[in-house]
């Protein structure tokens, strides 16, 4: 066996291995978490959580509520937490500590993905979702699609996570350029969790309103627009 052959035979056990533990690292934390996911989804609970949260010092628990929340981009099985942040910190910091976590899981993602490849993808991304944002990989305007793509609700923000390493994108240009638009939703979220802490329903309720009204126009135009990136590269093979 030559020596670029035991290179790339090393390189492959590395990869391998740190798949197993990262998979393995992943199925133990979800068991860990799992049972706040059933808490998230009533009032009862998210105030459970926050009670938590309260027991540790100021900076333990922003430090906590900053890692959960990149382990909820990790671990899209994890309901959003920015609605807890929101009643715990308050709209604004709730939203920074909170798009805080979000860029911290996401670089992780990136890195691991550009380090371990299309395996780690697709260990934790449907084949169904990599063959709909194929077209990502060979399109020009990458940072222009993907800001349009990160601002369209419905589109599921954690796969795209996963995916965009697989591209040409820039990481500079990703974070710089792309990420900061996932802050708007990050907001409505937090003055949500805000208005529910002080008792300002009717706020609530309109923000759960424009949740519901961006979210239908989302699954009405998501599919056409991202079907017309992908018509459009297909004619441009063509």
């Amino acid at each position: 066996m030559d020596r670029e052959a035991k290179v790339m035979r090393r390189r492959w056990i590395v990869r391998v291995v740190s798949l197993a533990l990262f998979i393995g690292l992943i199925v133990f934390v979800t068991v860990l978490v799992f049972p706040y996911v059933n808490d998230m989804k009533s009032a009862s609970g998210r105030e459970k959580i926050k009670e938590m949260f309260e027991r540790f010092d100021t900076f333990w628990s922003i430090l906590l509520f900053i890692v959960i929340q990149a382990v909820q981009v990790i671990i899209a099985v994890i309901p959003p937490i920015q609605i807890v942040g929101g009643m715990m910190f308050g709209w604004l910091f709730g939203a920074l500590f909170s798009f805080a976590g979000i860029m911290l899981g996401t670089f992780v993602i990136f890195m691991l993905v550009r380090f371990l490849g299309r395996p780690l993808v697709e260990a934790f991304v449907d084949s169904k979702h990599l063959e709909r944002f194929k077209f990502l990989h060979d399109e020009e305007k990458l940072i222009r699609v993907l800001i349009i793509l990160y601002i369209i609700p419905g589109v599921p923000k954690d796969v795209l996570s996963y995916i965009v390493p697989l591209t040409k994108v820039d990481k500079r240009d990703f974070f710089m350029f792309v990420m900061p638009f996932r802050l708007p939703a990050v907001i409505m979220s937090t003055v949500l969790g805000q208005s529910i802490m002080t008792g300002s329903y009717v706020l609530a309720f309109v923000m759960v309103g424009i949740f519901i009204i961006l979210a239908v126009i989302g699954f009405i135009f998501r599919e056409k627009i991202i079907e017309s990136f992908r018509s459009r590269k297909h004619h441009t093979k063509e």
